[in-house]
């Protein structure tokens, strides 16, 4: 799956998401929460939901870079789902509808999955990346250190 079939993807989730809160929130008007944007009020500190969000941006970029996505494209992606995910959030009340809405957008959760995308991306960049082809073991002597590996096919 290409980067341009992803982004149609998160296209028509977002326009699918607007037309869902726009129609239930016509249909249902006893209920004036749902479909009506609201903000999150949070903070900057790191509860659970934070470190939930920072974790799950870094695990989503790891997987979508070992199933072939370029770096930038799998950043990039994650990026958008968060906003889809905050998105949802902020039209779907968590009071009336449990697991499925939320308590706002928050930008705090966003900011989190930015240090989420961006340690995995910096980690993936600066990783020094060695092959030990045909070795299946391998030692390493330094002043100060010792480095001992085993590979096995």
């Amino acid at each position: 799956m290409n980067f341009r079939k992803i982004k149609e993807w998160l296209f028509y989730g977002v326009l699918a998401l607007f037309i869902l809160t726009t129609v239930i929130s016509i249909s249902r008007a006893d209920e004036p929460e749902l479909g009506k944007w609201r903000w999150s009020k949070d903070t900057l500190e790191p509860t659970d939901d934070k470190q939930v969000h920072a974790v799950g941006s870094f695990g989503l970029y790891y997987l979508f870079v070992n199933k072939g996505m370029t770096q930038n494209n799998a950043a990039n992606s994650v990026f958008w789902f968060g906003l889809l995910k905050e998105g949802i959030d902020a039209f779907v009340p968590w009071e009336k509808y449990g697991r499925w809405g939320g308590d706002g957008f928050s930008k705090n959760d966003v900011v989190y999955n930015a240090i989420g995308i961006g340690s995995a991306y910096l980690i993936d960049r600066l990783w020094e990346k060695k092959s030990y082809e045909n070795k299946s073991k391998y030692i390493e002597i330094h002043p100060g250190f010792i480095r001992f590996s085993i590979y096995l096919d």
